[in-house]
């Protein structure tokens, strides 16, 4: 009873996070502008700018066990990104 109870607790406290991958959170902003996702996400850890002018922009989240790197073109509109968790392989928020 005990064990069942611990899964039933386990499964309520993860919650929608079981339903959605770790893609969740970066798959609308392609087509967007980088000012808007810096305004929405807040300042990034890190910009790359490239000698074209195209930047990454990176973001750590989760006590840095994911990172999401958006590039964007050299008009700042977010074209790519991509993510990489160095926990269970996601990046999906918990709750």
């Amino acid at each position: 009873m005990k064990k069942m109870t611990a899964v039933l607790i386990t499964l309520l406290l993860s919650g929608c996070s079981l339903f959605i991958t770790g893609a969740y959170l970066g798959k609308d902003w392609p087509g967007r502008d980088v000012d808007a996702l810096i305004d929405h996400w807040g300042e990034p850890n890190e910009v790359i700018v490239s000698d074209g002018g195209e930047k990454e922009v990176i973001y750590k989240l989760f006590s840095d066990t994911c990172t999401y790197t958006f590039y964007a073109d050299s008009a700042d509109v977010i074209t790519d990104y991509d993510y990489e968790s160095t926990w269970l392989g996601t990046c999906k928020p918990i709750g």
